[in-house]
């Protein structure tokens, strides 16, 4: 049964991370793209509304994608230690009632 519990949470890092990994792949090829899309079409040009939404965009989804990355690589270390250790009790309470 523990080696189900632990394969399931090994699973389920596994799942967020590689969600931010494509999350980030889009984040950098969105943003190029915005941005190569700024420089041969609104260069130089007196209007300045493109070049604010590409930085709105660039600065929201930056902040976005910092916190997907503390959620899924950073703190997910404590929260995977924290969900083994309820299992664990759960797992002994369960054979504990079945004695």
């Amino acid at each position: 049964m523990n080696d189900i519990v632990n394969n399931e949470l090994v699973l389920k890092t596994a799942k967020k991370r590689v969600a931010f990994k494509k999350h980030f792949t889009l984040f950098i090829l969105v943003n190029l793209l915005l941005w190569v899309i700024f420089f041969f079409l609104f260069k130089g040009k007196e209007d300045k509304t493109f070049f604010n939404t590409i930085f709105f965009v660039l600065l929201t989804w930056t902040i976005v994608i910092i916190g997907h990355y503390f959620y899924a690589i950073k703190w997910n270390r404590r929260m995977l230690e924290k969900e083994v250790e309820n299992l664990t009790k759960e797992q002994l309470k369960t054979q504990d009632d079945t004695l």
